[in-house]
């Protein structure tokens, strides 16, 4: 029993199958990035609400994928509702040429 507990320990799983690892910590940027992308906007338009380049918004997909360690935007996008790290109901994520 004991060795079982210390496999379960070692693998980063509670001995329900969950994983015990601290949700990931995104940026205020990459934030905003997946609200947006919650919001249906590509990443050409991301860039352009957020003043920068589409090649800085696939830089910020590129990290949260990597710290939720899954291979796409849906399912990082899934990951971060399902963590807490973005709530559908977040307000003041608008760029400056949005509307109130």
């Amino acid at each position: 029993m004991a060795t079982n507990q210390s496999l379960n320990a070692s693998s980063g799983t509670a001995p329900d199958g969950e994983t015990d690892s601290p949700p990931a910590q995104l940026t205020a940027k990459e934030t905003q990035t997946l609200m947006w992308c919650f919001k249906g906007k590509t990443s050409w338009e991301i860039a352009r609400i957020q003043n920068c380049s589409e090649a800085t918004i696939n830089f910020h997909f590129s990290n949260i994928r990597r710290k939720f360690a899954v291979s796409s935007r849906s399912a990082a996008l899934l990951k971060a509702l399902e963590t807490g790290a973005i709530r559908i109901g977040q307000t003041g994520v608008r760029g400056a040429h949005e509307p109130d």
